[in-house]
């Protein structure tokens, strides 16, 4: 399965744009298997719970569809998992708490058990963002749990998901690094939830398939032709992809302040796109 992390749309001053929102998912949706609503790279951290409950009423998914979830405590995470419930959604994806990390101790699997037991959960790895490791102890214990669906990891170590392949059976894995998606598909991945297939929605599909089909020439040469738009937006993050988007002419709105609307990779971004463009790999 193919999952982009769907940007939060903002306008220039920093305002929830529920109509663009819903229009970006609807352009995207037919495109792929399913949608991340509220991740990484769709800003769910810079949301007031209010914003968060607004947003996920302007959209109407048909498509399983995964809701983000980076709180702190389990009472900030009460009122996200019941909306995400109502709207339907598969599961949340859940970041562990990081600002008091080194003392959370236990309290890590005592999170997410009890997330687990309000609605279906997938551990999410992201250290470059969170700052902190989901210890492969706690995810092979927590992977023993019922609601504990899966895990998307997003560090690009395929140390980690030769551990998931060897020791975790009917765990769902998928990656969120673009870069290395086929080494991860090798090692067991289901798909991937790629911000990068927000771009490049057919190109991934299409990777994806022939790996499946054993086609693994054709898989390692759209991996060669798509690393590079994957490398750069993996450094360049939510102002990149906001930015090629609207070059695309799809409605992913600003970064909200104070990061900046315009990225410094652009240039070097810009004919990458354009390739993929004229390739017709892009929505």
């Amino acid at each position: 399965m193919i999952l982009p992390p769907i940007p939060t749309p903002f306008d220039r001053q920093g305002r929830l744009d529920t109509a663009a929102f819903r229009e970006l998912a609807e352009a995207l949706e037919p495109l792929v298997d399913g949608l991340l609503i509220y991740g990484s790279n769709g800003e769910g951290v810079h949301l007031t719970p209010e914003e968060r409950a607004r947003g996920l009423r302007a959209l109407s998914p048909r498509k399983p569809f995964l809701v983000g979830l980076m709180e702190e405590s389990l009472p900030q995470a009460e009122r996200a998992l019941q909306e995400a419930k109502e709207a339907g959604a598969l599961a949340v994806l859940a970041t562990p708490p990081r600002y008091y990390h080194g003392s959370l101790g236990e309290g890590l699997l005592a999170y997410y058990r009890a997330l687990a037991e309000k609605i279906p959960l997938f551990l999410y790895h992201v250290p470059q963002n969170t700052k902190v490791d989901l210890p492969l102890a706690a995810v092979e214990a927590l992977a023993q749990h019922p609601q504990v669906l899966g895990i998307k990891d997003s560090g690009g170590d395929m140390a980690r998901l030769a551990f998931y392949q060897a020791h975790l059976r009917d765990f769902r894995v998928y990656t969120g690094h673009a870069p290395t998606f086929l080494a991860a598909l090798a090692l067991g991945a289901e798909g991937g939830i790629l911000a990068a297939a927000n771009l490049a929605p057919r190109a991934y599909r299409a990777l994806l398939e022939a790996f499946r089909a054993g086609r693994l020439e054709e898989a390692q040469a759209l991996q060669k032709r798509l690393f590079p738009l994957g490398d750069l937006l993996a450094r360049g993050g939510v102002p990149l992809l906001k930015q090629a988007l609207r070059h695309l002419g799809l409605p992913a709105g600003y970064p909200r302040p104070p990061y900046p609307g315009e990225s410094p990779l652009w240039r070097e971004f810009l004919p990458v796109l354009e390739n993929l463009r004229e390739l017709g790999g892009t929505p």
